[in-house]
């Protein structure tokens, strides 16, 4: 648990606020839906019955796109008040170099798992991370091997300000909402309110380790 926490468990708590919202709505056209087809042969009552289902699920058209809008409101507010909140903390520091591995970057033996090893060793420490960008860029440029120049230019640029693994965990995060909320990983997807409600039953499952370790 990093002093960051505390961003990964309101969203946790938003998207669990927005699930239950969407329940109750989707619970209410339910209702409407067995009370329709409880209405017997009664012709007046099947009609009420009807127009009260209609109108639970426009009602429910309605509270879909403002609760998930809503709640990516509240992602996007919380994601960029981490991201202000790292850089505030990522000025550079000289006591946190390590000048063992600074040496022993500069000699350009390291290998491609090294450099990510580093970057999970100094998680945390932005003076160290910038350094570790600094260096596998230039191992980068020099690798031969297609994919050590791919996935060392990815490592630069995630620890190029400093940030680390901080915001790529948080966006992991938001990435398992939009799944769980039942949009795809784009946030774009529409499915059936069904899919919706049993995506959203995944959300614990699948982020309740990453939440608690933050």
């Amino acid at each position: 648990m990093s002093k960051y926490n505390h961003f990964a468990r309101d969203l946790d708590d938003a998207f669990k606020a927005a699930r239950n919202e969407y329940t109750t709505a989707y619970n209410a056209v339910e209702s409407a839906r067995q009370a329709a087809n409880e209405a017997g042969a009664d012709a007046l009552k099947k009609q009420i019955a009807t127009l009260q289902l209609q109108a639970a699920e426009e009602t429910m058209r309605e509270e879909s796109a403002r609760i998930w809008s809503e709640f990516d409101a509240k992602a996007a507010e919380l994601r960029r008040a981490l991201e202000k909140e790292v850089q505030a903390s990522n000025l550079a520091d000289p006591s946190a170099i390590d000048g063992n591995a600074v040496e022993l970057m500069k000699t350009g033996v390291l290998t491609t798992d090294d450099y990510f090893n580093f970057a999970v060793k100094y998680d945390g420490n932005a003076t160290m991370l910038r350094l570790i960008g600094y260096y596998a860029r230039e191992a980068a440029a020099a690798a031969e091997d297609r994919k050590d120049k791919a996935a060392l230019t990815v490592l630069a640029q995630d620890c190029a300000n400093g940030t680390g693994k901080t915001l790529k965990a948080f966006d992991e995060l938001l990435t398992a909402a939009n799944y769980c909320s039942g949009r795809g990983g784009s946030g774009n997807r529409r499915n059936t309110p069904g899919v919706t409600l049993s995506m959203g039953e995944w959300w614990e499952r699948l982020t309740a380790d990453a939440v608690r370790n933050f």
